[in-house]
Order: structure tokens, then sequence, then C-alpha cells
């Protein structure tokens, strides 16, 4: 009788002492072991914004969109781009949709605009003004093939101070798309040089996942390069 008596005690003795044993070594451990099951993963980091607009909420933004003739642009880029501008601060900047307002684009020769009076007429706390330098699309002559590029140049105006608040730079957050081959027709095109204009220029302005930040269509240049590896 001793002997089963010994190995009843062993065969449910031992997996008892084991979880002691684990409980003992989580209650010491168990703050860095938790601390590292809930730090955020290199799926859910973010870059700090240079300018958080996100975190002015109360503050509506009016995007106005410039196309001088000069551009080149085509009659439907202006509303593809301010449509672009706006998705993007609405679903990866975070802000509330009746907060961000657009408004037709405009030439830029008409000086007797003042946009700044303009977004205050709206009770708009920022300005986003957003000018296309250049825009150019080509035929591939494959099928529906396109290629295309654009270059804007961006500022954001705080209506309060009356002033610029980013970037730093005299001229402006420049952004170069270029896409060498679109497969899916011109509106295809034109959309995606838009939307890609839109994350390069407002990826600075929210908290931006980090994985994301980057674009494939995006042509930079080494100060810019060196922007985006600091992220």
């Amino acid at each position: 009788m001793k002997i089963p008596e010994s190995k009843n005690f062993v065969r449910y003795a031992f997996p008892i002492m084991l979880a002691i044993s684990l409980l003992c070594l989580l209650a010491t451990s168990g703050c860095v072991a938790l601390g590292f099951l809930l730090s955020p993963g290199p799926f859910e980091k973010k870059t700090t914004p240079i300018y958080d607009l996100k975190a002015q909420q109360d503050r509506k933004v009016l995007i106005w969109i410039e196309c001088p003739r000069s551009s080149g642009v085509d009659y439907d880029v202006a509303e593809k781009l301010a449509l672009a501008f706006q998705l993007t601060l609405i679903e990866k900047g975070g802000l509330e949709s009746e907060n961000v307002i657009l408004n037709p684009a405009t030439d830029s020769g008409n000086l007797s605009l003042d946009l700044m009076e303009i977004a205050r007429s709206k009770n708009a706390g920022y300005l986003l003004l957003v000018q296309v330098d250049e825009y150019s699309t080509d035929f591939l002559r494959v099928r529906d093939y396109y290629s295309g590029e654009i270059i804007t140049r961006s500022v954001l105006q705080d209506t309060d101070l009356g002033s610029r608040v980013w970037p730093r730079y005299p001229e402006g957050k420049m952004v170069q798309i270029s896409v060498e081959m679109e497969t899916g027709g011109r509106d295809a095109l034109v959309s995606r040089l838009a939307s890609a204009a839109a994350h390069c220029t407002l990826r600075y302005l929210y908290p931006c996942d980090k994985l994301k930040f980057k674009h494939s269509d995006e042509r930079i240049s080494m100060q810019e390069a060196y922007e985006i590896e600091t992220y």
C-alpha cells in the first residue's frame, strides 16, 4: 500500500508545486512581463506629429486648393485633391468630419481674395493652403495604362494668430508624387496622385502609423529622406 500512495503523492503533488512556482515567478516579474505584453508592437507605433491637428479637435480646418494655369492641371484635379485631403484628415487623422471644410479651387492669379478672412468667415481655426506647382499625365498607348506626376506645396496657418504654424521653412511643404504606370485608367491615376499627395503632406499633422508613413509613389530629396528616417 505504501508504494501506490507514494506514486499518487508524486502524481498529484508535482503539478501543484509547479503551479505554485509559476505563481511566485509571476508575482516577482509580473509587472515586467505584463508591460512587455501591453507595450505597442511594431504595427501599433505612431509618429509624433510636427504640429498635431488631432489635438485641436475644437477648431475647424478649411482646405483650400489652388491650381494656377501654369501648373497644367486637368479640370477635375482640384476636386479630387480636396476630397483626398478631407478623407485623409478624417479617416487617418481622426478629425471630426464637420470640422474639415472644403472650398472650391481658385486661380492663384486672383490677388483680391483674402484667404485668411474667408477661413475666419467659416469659423475655421486653421487654413490649409495647397497649391499645385506641376501636373502632368501621359497615356502609355497600352490598353488603358497611364503615367503621371504632381508636385504640391502646402502651408498650415492659424487664423487666430494670423500666421503660419507649419512647416518651418518659408517655401512650404513640397511633395512630389510620380506614378510610372497605372493600369486602371486616367481616373484611377488622378485619384492615386491625389491620395498620395494628401498622405505625404498630412502625415506630419497627426499621429501616423509608422509602418504606413512612407509612400511608394513619393519622390524625395535628401533632406526629406532624412526627415522620414527620423520617424
